[in-house]
């Protein structure tokens, strides 16, 4: 009976791990499919993206929202100015609403706080619309919330566009984010009427007969809408049918000064400083809705709660404005790079490249653990002049400049991309990864690859790293002032790879979707590797070796390894072979350093045609990564190989409880419980017998 008793136990303890892994552990990865959340990532800063070794697996009923905008087809018609570039030149006009470099432009002109990498394009360009849906993607964005809080304009060229590029998306392979609209938020006779006709006209042309459904989000069973439920008149069948249709939230005022006040009714807001508030607190403490934001047109030192008065412009002469670099008292944040441990705080060089307004609220509101965490936001990209407001001539009212601006959207400027990959790591601490998977020899990476025999060698290699179809298509759209954007980089369409070894060589094969272009087309399947995570080692971006950067001679691909940034030298030859829709290639494992027998780990990724399509030469800026070619995985992102299993050892806390959610713990609790009282109900019923 006693080894009965250690089975039962053992059965037990079995499967209390299978209930308590629900919240941390990935399922299996299947074939063909695309996980973003396990590419591996380092920024321009040297930050890099942690992955399931950090922050564990994913985790369930956790919604991540971005604030989008667009309106850029409704100011279309208009020349862009680009602030930036304008007070580089003459800063002497940044409060004065006279000075002559305004006198060309009209009063309505749009303003850009800096210029997109996509140029000043039209919300319904289907190239950008695509390109976004991807970056959404890889980042783990779940629902785009559609801005229309200023007037009755729903944009409907603008949404209907959105909508079916996404949805072409979405067969293709790409996790797009779901959609939703927050309406006029402002309590008035004019703004209330201006929100039942957005509602009206929004029910009218999309949900009433069901069109793009497989986009809507939903809450609570119905679609989703931020909006005053309370205006819609019962008494009206359209308004009637409305309130029946929808699940609402009432819009809330941005809570920018931030207050840490906590609402228990049915609201969500757009925008809100630190200390962030709280929306939907139910009485058992859990939260519904929070939100962080880049930054905050609100005096830093007003202390009341008048949030008329607490307003300012971006641009107020005395800096009172919450920039990029902002932060309430003397908040920092530390990152390893280069094996050096790097401390940001608002007495860093250009704090606001780093994000620090917004990084302290993320650290705050993912230790509260909403529900629905709404980002603010994306591609709000341009403000309105005005001769006078809130106190501040020549006033720009929500976005200014590099530091003053609020969108995660990558740019032209100073601020590239940095702040993506900050999304990107921190929706992954709020929600969890997947598990990549081990390059174990189970799944036959550890095998020896004729890259010019007969056969498929790679047909039983059943680890694979996969990218969308139809990742770059032809680019031919007008932008803002009829500039019309044009250019077709696309092509070979990158779509798996895979990557095996032996104690010589490394070998790489990669297939698109179509045939392969000739291997002397300028800058053709380009393969880089990195090798040094820490990036110590000289390296562009991140990457120490590529591989086709000079464009291969027969069957001799040169390896060359960066002498730091876009600065290579040769340092050997690999065999290559192309056929079909298939590119092999045996790297000799000495040529990139990567000689250790005990473990095999590095990262890759590949890039075709990356080239500016004008110059059809290499700029060496990898920004050029998400506009021209077809790059897998996108941007900076990288497909990690490792023959070692990741595991994740949850954090420390000073209470010396580790840091995982609540209901994990109870599970544990409650199961160790069950466990004990098992094991005496056994033993009792043992010796009785």
């Amino acid at each position: 009976m006693g080894k009965r008793l250690l089975v039962l136990i053992f059965v037990l303890v079995m499967c209390l791990s299978s209930i308590g892994g629900t919240a941390t552990l990935a399922t299996d990865n299947t074939a063909g499919q695309i996980r973003p959340d396990t590419w591996v990532a380092v920024d321009g800063l040297g930050r890099t993206i942690s992955g399931y070794g950090e922050v564990g697996g994913t985790r369930d009923n956790k919604t991540v929202g971005m604030f989008f905008h667009n309106w850029h087809d409704y100011w279309a018609n208009a020349k862009p100015v680009n602030l930036t570039e304008i007070l580089a030149q003459y800063p002497e006009a940044r409060n004065d609403y006279d000075h002559p470099v305004w006198n060309a432009d009209s009063p309505l002109a749009p303003y850009f706080w800096n210029e997109p990498i996509w140029g000043y394009y039209r919300t319904s360009d289907p190239y950008v619309l695509r390109k976004q849906a991807e970056l959404f993607a890889d980042a783990g964005v779940d629902v785009l919330v559609l801005d229309l809080t200023n007037g009755l304009e729903t944009f409907k060229t603008a949404y209907d566009a959105l909508f079916k590029e996404f949805q072409k998306a979405k067969a293709e392979g790409v996790q797009v984010p779901q959609i939703m609209f927050f309406l006029n938020p402002y309590v008035n006779e004019t703004d209330n009427a201006a929100m039942v006709t957005q509602i009206k006209d929004l029910y009218t042309n999309i949900y009433k007969d069901g069109k793009y459904q497989d986009l809507w989000f939903y809450w609570e069973g119905k679609p989703l809408v931020i909006a005053r439920e309370w205006l819609l008149n019962e008494s009206d069948a359209t308004e009637k049918a409305i309130r029946d249709f929808f699940t609402f939230r009432n819009p809330a005022g941005g809570g920018y000064y931030g207050d840490d006040t906590t609402y228990a009714d049915k609201q969500w807001t757009w925008c809100t400083g630190y200390p962030n508030a709280k929306y939907g607190v139910r009485k058992d403490g859990t939260i519904e809705q929070m939100c962080v934001s880049v930054a905050q047109n609100y005096d830093q030192n007003y202390t009341g709660k008048d949030f008329s008065v607490g307003l300012i412009a971006m641009n107020d002469r005395l800096n009172r404005a919450q920039g990029r670099g902002y932060t309430k008292g003397n908040y920092s944040y530390q990152y390893t790079y280069a094996n050096q441990t790097i401390t940001v705080n608002m007495e860093t060089k250009d704090a606001y490249l780093y994000g620090l307004n917004i990084q302290q609220q993320w650290d705050y509101v993912i230790a509260c653990d909403p529900d629905f965490l709404l980002v603010t936001g994306w591609n709000e990209l341009i403000a309105q002049r005005e001769k006078a407001w809130q106190g501040t001539e020549n006033a720009f009212k929500d976005n200014y400049n590099d530091e003053y601006s609020r969108d995660i959207e990558p740019s032209k400027g100073v601020l590239k991309d940095h702040y993506y990959y900050q999304l990107v790591e921190n929706i992954r601490r709020y929600k969890g990864v997947s598990k990549p998977e081990t390059a174990s020899s189970e799944k036959n990476v550890n095998k020896t690859i004729d890259i010019t025999g007969a056969g498929d060698a790679w047909a039983d290699v059943t680890l694979s790293y996969n990218h969308y179809t139809g990742s770059t298509q032809e680019r031919k759209y007008p932008g803002y002032a009829g500039k019309v954007y044009k250019y077709d980089t696309m092509r070979n369409d990158i779509v798996t790879s895979k990557v095996a070894y032996d104690e010589t060589y490394i070998y790489f094969m990669v297939e698109t979707k179509d045939d392969l272009s000739s291997s002397s087309d300028a800058g053709w399947m380009r393969l880089l590797i990195d090798t040094d995570p820490t990036g110590v080692t000289a390296n562009w971006e991140g990457f120490e070796y590529i591989l086709n950067r000079v464009s291969p001679s027969g069957n001799d691909a040169v390896i060359e390894r960066s002498k730091g940034g876009w600065d290579f030298e040769q340092v050997g030859t690999a065999k290559f072979s192309a056929s079909g829709k298939r590119l092999q290639i045996a790297v000799p494992r000495s040529a990139v350093g990567l000689t250790d027998l005990s473990r095999l780990s590095f990262n890759f990724k590949w890039a075709d045609n990356t080239l500016d399509p004008e110059t059809k030469t290499d700029s060496g800026d990898i920004l050029d990564y998400y506009l021209y070619g077809d790059v897998a995985p996108g941007g900076r992102f990288m497909f990690g190989f490792d023959t070692e299993e990741v595991t994740y050892v949850p954090p420390v806390t000073d209470n010396g409880n580790q840091d995982l959610p609540g209901y994990v713990w109870i599970v544990v609790a409650v199961g160790a419980a069950l466990i004990v009282a098992m094991g005496v109900t056994l033993v009792v019923v043992t010796k009785k017998k």
